[in-house]
């Protein structure tokens, strides 16, 4: 799968990359209720990882969003699953939310600030604000979000 255009939605940019110490692939359904086994099973993946406890739960609520926008945004009949990447590398964990849709523009979510009420984009806020970098891939079809916590490798795992 080729990123047709990529939009970056991250504070600093993309880092280079190291290979992956571990890699752990799988899908799940793309319906609501599979999205809180999603954002544990990431969570018990990154506790390997030297993030303290309040960096887990920002990741699993990141997680969390990334797949609550592949389901809303992402769905597709045809092909009603989202797959999940998750990579463990020696300074940052990776995830990457993949759905089969046709997905969203993220350039043209309004971006919620203090006393304004937007309909979309508080989530893609949400990620930004918890995560070091997200990344959003345009497939074709579908969507690919990559989300990035950089570990501070100088502590014990939580």
């Amino acid at each position: 799968m080729d990123s047709t255009r990529t939009l970056i939605l991250a504070d600093t940019p993309a880092a280079t990359r190291s290979r992956p110490q571990r890699v752990v692939e799988f899908e799940a359904p793309s319906r609501p209720s599979a999205v809180a086994g999603i954002r544990e099973r990431v969570r018990r993946f990154a506790r390997r990882m030297p993030f303290t406890l309040d960096e887990l739960d920002d990741i699993r609520v990141a997680v969390g969003e990334a797949c609550t926008n592949a389901v809303k945004h992402g769905h597709n009949p045809l092909h009603p699953r989202i797959n999940i990447r998750l990579e463990r590398h020696p300074d940052a964990l990776r995830v990457f939310v993949t759905d089969h849709g046709p997905g969203f523009d993220p350039a043209t979510v309004c971006p919620p600030r203090a006393q304004e009420l937007c309909e979309f984009g508080r989530g893609i806020v949400c990620m930004r604000g918890l995560m070091d970098e997200v990344v959003f891939h345009r497939l074709d079809p579908g969507m690919r979000v990559e989300l990035v916590k950089h570990a501070n490798t100088t502590q014990k795992p939580g």
